[in-house]
């Protein structure tokens, strides 16, 4: 049965970031050119304001209460998230969490390329300077040391969001998962898949070499973020590599 309010949800964030890429975003794009750390800056602001959207709805409209344990954010701290997948829009909930213990604005979202084509929904999200992978580390890794360098560069403090495991917990990824675990004798899981850790061990070693930080700098939290009623349980752990 379909939803009005799923219908309503969906209508909404698609046409706020249709209007809002071309209206809100679109007429500071020039300034990417003149001046990118002003650029970064006001972009960053707009799209942590439609940010509280989604986050609104959830809560008032689905009445989505997220409970969050564990280890406490600190606001504004540079940090490396990374968090499991079990369902196709569980990094939502994030925002809930992030909207109160941080900055929506800091966030950046590693994701695959292809969800930037998206009319509406893409262009913010290029216009935010979300980090798009294809999946292959030959096509990959160039555009990862090009996006950090430029977040170095305007010493913007990021928050890089993460997902180890490539895409979220289906019976058919669980199975190549299992597959994968076999061939290399490692341990089958339940719960999440096998992480793919090029990526990140890259992102973290470049964050380092880039900001001269000492290893013994490095800490990792871990939260809880847990969905009541929805079976949706999440962890997010935070590398926190370079203070601000």
């Amino acid at each position: 049965m379909v939803s009005w309010k799923g219908i309503y949800f969906i209508l909404t964030l698609f046409w706020g970031s249709f209007f809002g890429s071309i209206f809100m975003l679109g007429p500071f794009l020039p300034l990417m050119f003149v001046n990118p750390s002003w650029y970064r800056w006001i972009n960053n602001r707009l799209v942590a304001t439609w940010l509280t959207l989604p986050v609104a709805l959830l809560e008032t409209m689905f009445g989505v209460k997220v409970i969050i344990t564990g280890d406490a954010f600190v606001p504004g701290e540079r940090s490396v998230i990374i968090m499991n997948h079990r369902t196709r829009m569980d990094w939502m909930f994030l925002w809930n969490c992030l909207m109160r213990y941080s900055y929506l604005r800091l966030e950046k979202i590693c994701l695959k390329a292809s969800l930037k084509s998206i009319p509406g929904f893409g262009w913010a999200m290029q216009a935010a300077a979300y980090i798009f992978i294809h999946r292959k580390w030959k096509d990959d890794k160039s555009h990862f040391e090009d996006m950090i360098d430029y977040f170095c560069d305007i010493r913007e403090p990021l928050q890089l969001l993460i997902f180890p495991e490539g895409t979220d917990l289906t019976e058919n990824s669980k199975a190549r998962s299992n597959d994968f675990a076999e061939k290399n004798g490692l341990q089958k899981y339940e719960y999440v898949l096998q992480p793919r850790t090029t990526g990140f061990t890259f992102v973290v070693d470049r964050l380092r070499e880039d900001l001269k930080r000492p290893l013994a700098e490095d800490k990792i939290r871990k939260t809880w973020l847990t969905v009541p009623k929805s079976g949706i349980k999440v962890c997010v752990c935070l590398g926190l590599y370079y203070p601000s």
